[in-house]
């Protein structure tokens, strides 16, 4: 795979992608207003798109442009007639980062009305490793017998050109007990953090990693296929930048079901 700078094309591809997904996924709010109506009865309309929730500004979809701190939303594949909502609330946004939490709406379709919601605090938060996405996963996370989970995936990525950096990383959720309860935080599902001279020398790791649910003492277990991949650039004697790539053996690895939660170990989850 050729390099664009110290980027490599997947990593490029993943980032041309990602805002298509979320211009869909803001399509499937239908009456976005209605919603908010509903879950925020207290919401003050300031322009075209922003509201305001007491101290917090959320972001109405647009059909057009892209932006992180617009709510998604998404039919939930297995669980007919609902609607997984997520609502960035943004406290502040500096030249340096912004500040905000991130509201998980589980919503009925028809209606429009929330029937479990959970907030996540500062899940917003960003400095120069910014969100720059936010979207829904509905594969088949079946955790137990009658026991779905659905995702949420965040995508950040640095503003540094010498340290590049991309990660997305899932956290899963159930309803329980008539509530919105995590099972499984902040793993790092795919990062590709590199190191370079802005002109040739440098490094790239690449890390992806593929969940699959299997059978548990306590329900489902969940496999990780972990595959990883280094690239190296240097220049020879003659100045022409040189890259090799390397390819480490995949690992498999095992987080157990306690009933309740997936524990990640600190070398899967986001820092």
């Amino acid at each position: 795979m050729r390099m664009i700078g110290r980027w490599s094309l997947g990593v490029l591809t993943l980032v041309l992608c990602a805002p298509t997904a979320a211009v869909a996924e803001g399509r499937e709010c239908g009456d976005a207003a209605a919603i908010v109506r509903q879950a925020y009865p207290d919401a003050v309309v300031q322009g075209e798109r922003a509201v305001r929730v007491r101290d917090r500004t959320l972001t109405l979809p647009s059909a057009t442009s892209i932006d992180p701190h617009a709510m998604v939303c998404r039919r939930w594949r297995g669980r007919p007639g609902l609607l997984l909502v997520a609502v960035p609330l943004i406290a502040q946004v500096r030249s340096d980062g912004t500040s905000g939490d991130l509201d998980v709406l589980v919503v009925d379709e028809s209606t429009g009305a929330p029937r479990q919601r959970l907030r996540l605090p500062h899940a917003m938060d960003d400095d120069a490793i910014g969100v720059s996405d936010v979207s829904f996963d509905t594969a088949a996370y079946q955790i137990g017998p009658d026991r779905l989970a659905f995702g949420v995936r965040q995508t950040r990525m640095g503003s540094s050109r010498p340290n590049p950096l991309l990660e997305t990383t899932l956290s899963l959720y159930e309803v329980r007990d008539g509530a919105l309860a995590p099972v499984l935080e902040n793993l790092v599902v795919s990062r590709s953090l590199g190191e370079w001279d802005l002109s040739c020398p440098g490094e790239t790791l690449s890390t992806e990693r593929i969940l699959r649910m299997t059978p548990g003492r306590r329900g489902q277990d969940i496999s990780i296929l972990e595959r990883r991949a280094r690239r190296v650039s240097k220049t020879d004697k003659s100045g022409q930048c040189l890259t090799t790539d390397r390819t480490e053996p995949p690992r498999t690895i095992l987080i157990p079901f306690d009933g309740e939660r997936y524990a990640l170990p600190p070398s899967l989850r986001r820092d």
